[in-house]
């Protein structure tokens, strides 16, 4: 549900530098990345729903309502929880001279790598990722320790995004 091609709008007078410009903002597919958790929390919620619509009209006995309550609540507080805590404020920046994770809305964390100093740029997919054309990357920057400076998981069009960081390393042609 995630465009590739999203952009920030609070973010587009890009970041740090008048010189610098935004060209893309990723962020985290959401069901196509937790396939097995949104249909549970969908079947979650429809179930509920259907037990109290049914114990309301008569075909279920009106102690039902009850149960079919506490699962439609447990639907929408799992879906909350997986899908808008726990991906809405993830974005991988990208502008024309680094790459900006940005996590968190209270607590905030950032971490960014300049294209020249990117060392590796490793994409990883399980064959569910290939299917849906997300991935996971992480970026390695020259300064680092060996652990990946940058890592973002479910994230739409992978390979589109190295190509993107590629072309402004000098390493290649963005499509």
């Amino acid at each position: 549900m995630t465009d590739p091609n999203d952009t920030d709008p609070d973010a587009s007078p890009a970041t740090g530098s008048s010189n610098e410009t935004l060209l893309r903002t990723v962020r985290p597919a959401l069901v196509r990345g937790h396939p097995i958790a949104s249909f549970l929390a969908a079947v979650l919620l429809l179930g509920g729903m259907i037990v109290i619509i049914l114990s309301l009209t008569g075909g279920l006995p009106e102690w039902m309502r009850w149960p079919g309550a506490v699962a439609g609540l447990g639907g929408v507080v799992w879906a909350l929880w997986i899908f808008v805590l726990g991906h809405r404020w993830d974005r991988l920046k990208i502008t024309d001279r680094r790459t900006i994770d940005e996590r968190g809305i209270v607590m905030r964390s950032t971490s960014e790598v300049l294209h020249t100093h990117v060392r590796n740029l490793r994409i990883t997919q399980s064959v569910w990722q290939r299917i849906m054309r997300i991935g996971d990357m992480e970026i390695d920057s020259a300064a680092g320790d060996g652990t990946a400076d940058i890592r973002i998981m479910n994230i739409p069009d992978p390979d589109g995004v190295k190509r993107l960081i590629d072309h402004h390393r000098g390493l290649g042609s963005h499509d």
